[in-house]
């Protein structure tokens, strides 16, 4: 297998409102934070991206505050419309020159508009289909569990349907012995090839598929590899290259950024129904808090700040799995039906820690 960085791109001045919705994001995010943003002048496509991170660092601040009078509707609105506009980015930064590179741009562009993570991977994987690929496989990792989620086959989506089932129902092991394992651990793409007789691949799937070589590239979502990326030529009876390798990378990379959106408004979406609920007229809930311990509370309020299990796990020297042992607790103890209920009521508790 062959695994490569990708070359560095090169980046280009741009005026503001070239890039569709920029400007009225600006304009919006001056409003819902209270302070001028500046809106004109030439900025490069790193300097865009920087500052529409800044922007959404400082929204998700105010929306995770309970202290802070917010529109939390406008607010959870203008993070999808950020994440909108750095799918713009991502495709304009995406390698010119060649025709297939400009097809990865226009399938990053497909990626607009999903609501949730379950429709973002959903399309994504319709999406790698129209930069050319035959078929495309997109998953997610927890830890050393390598979950698929949806596949695209060309005119034959049943086949796409079991190929996954069969995966769900043994879910692979990233525990080295595979090549996606190298993929998650070093974080760059690759090319696999003699995969019928490739003694690291899994074989159960392998064979349903048939395939004779694909290429995949890691999802990375916030730093942190949370799934990958298949894509093959099985109908144009063709391997796949270094161009196939750099596509879906790029790709992945546009993939990853919006996803890193629709999770926070997952998680912004469950919370505000969490809140609908405490605030809802019924019944008067108890004014008393559960009594968490120590770490429980340490936790608790990790997550409140967003913190996924693996860096909770490495913020306060624990395991992953006793991480999700202290939210066990945490939600039986809260009475909560799952982690953004748990933050809602920690955030709303009627009586200091």
């Amino acid at each position: 297998m062959a695994i490569e960085t990708m070359t560095p791109r090169r980046d280009t001045l741009l005026d503001v409102e070239p890039v569709p919705g920029l400007s009225a994001v600006l304009t919006d995010a001056a409003e819902v934070l209270g302070r001028r943003i500046p809106s004109s002048g030439p900025r490069s496509l790193a300097g865009v991206a920087q500052l529409l991170n800044q922007i959404w660092d400082a929204v998700v601040a105010i929306v995770t505050e309970p202290a802070t009078a917010t529109d939390l509707a406008r607010a959870t609105a203008l993070l999808a419309r950020i994440r909108a506009v750095e799918a713009e980015l991502a495709a304009a930064r995406a390698p010119d020159g060649a025709a297939d590179l400009r097809r990865t741009g226009e399938a990053i562009a497909l990626l607009r508009g999903a609501q949730s993570t379950d429709e973002l991977l959903t399309r994504a994987a319709e999406s790698v289909g129209a930069m050319g690929f035959d078929r495309a496989l997109v998953s997610t990792t927890d830890g050393p569990t390598w979950n698929m989620h949806t596949m695209f086959i060309a005119d034959d989506q049943r086949w796409a349907e079991e190929i996954v089932a069969a995966g769900r129902e043994a879910p692979p092991t990233l525990d080295g012995q595979l090549v996606e394992s190298d993929i998650v651990a070093r974080a760059r793409p690759g090319l696999v090839f003699d995969v019928q007789h490739n003694p690291r691949v899994v074989r159960p799937i392998v064979t349903m598929t048939r395939c004779s070589s694909y290429a995949v590239a890691p999802l990375i979502v916030n730093g942190a590899v949370a799934g990958l990326v298949h894509g093959d030529f099985y109908f144009q009876r063709r391997e796949v290259d270094p161009t196939a390798r750099a596509m879906l990378a790029v790709f992945a990379e546009g993939l990853g950024q919006a996803m890193a959106g629709t999770l926070l408004l997952d998680g912004l979406t469950a919370m505000r129904a969490g809140f609908d609920r405490i605030l809802s007229p019924g019944p008067v809930p108890s004014t008393a808090t559960p009594a968490l311990s120590t770490r429980e509370i340490e936790v608790v309020d990790l997550l409140a700040g967003g913190r996924a299990n693996r860096q909770i796990a490495r913020e306060l020297a624990i395991s992953e799995a006793t991480v999700k042992t202290h939210i066990t607790h945490i939600l039986r103890k809260l009475g909560a039906a799952n982690r953004a209920e748990a933050v809602a009521y920690w955030l709303r508790r009627p009586t200091p820690r």
